[in-house]
């Protein structure tokens, strides 16, 4: 089974029963931000921190790995009227748990201003909804049928992208770039770039270690998609923000 599919698997399992194993219970969210939310929400929350700290009034955010919208509606409240949020993830049975929650705490917050995307948080380029209305009309039966594909794609990128380029004042994410494969992760830092406004934020939570995780382990599926094996290493992690020209890279 390839990472993608064991991450898919375990979350679309995860969104309708609680997984003790995905859960690091962080204690320092503000009560009063959790009270709107519904109990099935924060009950499926897979994360290790609270990245929405640094959100501002106003700001627009975008949630990488959004799942079941916590951090979402959490962000919701700080940001207020004049703020919006934006949560991607490409679960559907996650997204279908968040979306069931939005209009309940846009009812007891009276803030209407948060939407939820499916996509690759390592491709927030392409709407994966838009890809699926063309592939429902479009049979792949040959090469030149993959390279209409390909040309689809590209057009959507650029013509109709999931999240816009210079679009968002920060971008947060909890406990979700560790999943990603390694092989994508630069397209992922890439991406983040392409998206943040000039002079916007982002805000990881997420595991690191400080020594190379052995092979054996990163080939463990059960181990990757529990957010262990797929750890970024300390200073790499640094790097790769860097390498994708952020500036002013810290941890907290």
């Amino acid at each position: 089974m390839s990472v993608n599919q064991a991450v898919q698997e375990r979350y679309s399992a995860a969104a309708q029963e609680f997984e003790l194993a995905l859960c690091c219970p962080v204690a320092n969210y503000d009560k009063a931000l959790l009270e709107p939310i519904p109990d099935e929400v924060l009950e499926r929350d897979y994360g290790c921190g609270d990245p929405s700290r640094f959100v501002e009034a106003g700001d627009t955010v975008l949630d990488l790995g959004s799942g079941g919208g916590k951090i979402c509606f959490i962000a919701s409240q700080i940001v207020g009227a004049a703020g919006k949020v934006i949560g991607v993830d490409r679960n559907r049975e996650m997204l279908e748990l968040a979306e069931r929650a939005r209009p309940q705490v846009a009812e007891k917050t009276g803030f209407n201003n948060v939407e939820f995307r499916i996509g690759n948080i390592q491709d927030l380029g392409l709407n994966l909804n838009l890809m699926e209305t063309w592939l429902a009309d479009h049979e792949i039966k040959q090469r030149e049928d993959l390279l209409a594909l390909e040309a689809e794609q590209k057009r959507l990128r650029k013509e109709q992208p999931l999240i816009e380029d210079n679009s968002i004042d920060i971008v947060l994410s909890n406990c979700v770039l560790n999943l990603v494969g390694e092989e994508d992760r630069h397209q992922l830092f890439k991406e983040l770039f392409r998206v943040v406004k000039r002079g916007g934020r982002v805000a990881i939570s997420d595991i690191v270690c400080d020594e190379d995780v052995p092979q054996h382990l990163k080939d463990n599926d059960e181990l990757w998609s529990g957010c262990i094996s797929g750890a970024f290493r300390e200073d790499k992690f640094l790097e790769v923000f860097a390498d994708a020209d952020f500036y002013g890279v810290e941890l907290v």
